[in-house]
This record gives C-alpha cells, structure tokens and sequence, in this order.
C-alpha cells in the first residue's frame, strides 16, 4: 500500500503580499504634512532672504552718505550740502534723508545722522539709520 503525503502548504492559501489602502493612504497624509511643513519653512527662509537684502543695501546707501559728508570736511558738513534724497540698489528703491546737527554732543562738533527707509513687498515700512559725529 502506498501512501501519498499532502503538504500541508498546498491546503493553506498563501500569504497576501503589498500595502492595504489605508496603509497607502496614512502614509500619503504623513507625507503631506511634512511637506506643507517643508514648504513654509521655504517661504520663510525666501522672505527673511529678501529682508536681508534690503536691510544690506539700505546700510550701504547709509554708509555711502556718511562718507561723503566726512569727506567733505567740518565746514561743508551742513544739512544744505546733503539733501534728501532716492537711491536704488538691488531693484528697490530707498529714501535717504541726512540730519546734521550743530554743537552736538558738544561745542566745535557735529551729529551727522542718515536714515534710509524703504517699503517692504507686504507694505511694510522699515528704516536704517547710521550716525557719526564730526570734529572740527
């Protein structure tokens, strides 16, 4: 008599293999929110970026402004000498208005003060303002 064995693996089905949908679509929902978070990071980083800029670019048109009145010495250091006045850098554009004040902090000196202000693309106004003062 001959006897046949069954394995015991046909009788079973096999096992299922892949992702169910809801472990598809968990793994989707993740993904988003770490990629919303990633995306306003980003913006972020862009609007610090050009804010950075600006305040770079408003320090330098302070500082050029300040050198031309040291440059010019004591006695040409008047408010008349140095009107207000507009300064582009970097596709923005600037106001630069210099205040010279006289016997400031002490007799025979001067204050010289800039301030650069500009608007913002949110419509906020911002400013630099560099002062020195001058001996004669």
């Amino acid at each position: 008599m001959v006897r046949f064995k069954i394995n015991d693996q046909l009788r079973r089905p096999a096992p299922q293999r892949g992702f169910t949908l809801l472990e598809v679509l968990v793994a989707i929902v993740i993904l988003t929110i770490g990629l919303l978070g990633a995306a306003g990071l980003t913006t972020g980083i862009i609007r610090g970026n050009h804010y950075s800029k600006n305040i770079t670019s408003a320090t330098a048109a302070a500082q050029s402004q300040l050198e031309s009145v040291k440059s010019g010495g004591y006695t040409n250091a008047v408010a008349a000498n140095f009107p207000d006045d507009t300064v582009s850098m970097g596709g923005m554009t600037f106001s630069r208005q210099t205040t010279i004040t006289d016997d400031s902090p002490d007799a025979s000196m001067k204050t010289i003060s800039v301030t650069v202000s500009w608007t913002e693309s949110n419509n906020t106004a911002r400013s630099v303002t560099l002062q020195t003062i001058l001996a004669e």
